[in-house]
């Protein structure tokens, strides 16, 4: 097992590729227009059940990700929603104020 670190930022251009056994692999290509991509390869000599326990965890792992930004996507609409909100009743409340003032 190879043991570093390394961030790939990805856009919208990124493509993922799998492949079955025999040497199961997930293939990650950050940017489809520079063509470098990340492998991540089940040992085949691993028990079939095993291989599929390690792509449910993988699998689990994307789906936390997905859906932490799921939640955070939800926070930002609500609070450009109550932003909008507080500023049409600021707006009314002034044209109130102006409207009353004449």
């Amino acid at each position: 097992m190879s043991y570093f670190n390394a961030a790939f930022f990805l856009d919208k251009s990124f493509s993922v590729n799998s492949s079955g056994t025999p040497n199961a692999a997930l293939h990650i290509t950050p940017d489809a227009n520079e063509g470098g991509y990340v492998t991540f390869q089940i040992e085949d000599k691993l028990p079939i059940d095993d291989q599929v326990k390690v792509a449910e965890t993988l699998l689990k792992g994307v789906q936390r990700w997905r859906d932490q930004l799921v939640e955070s996507a939800q926070r930002q609409r609500t609070t450009e929603d109550e932003l909008a909100a507080a500023r049409e009743e600021i707006a009314r409340l002034k044209a109130e104020r102006d409207g009353g003032a004449s």
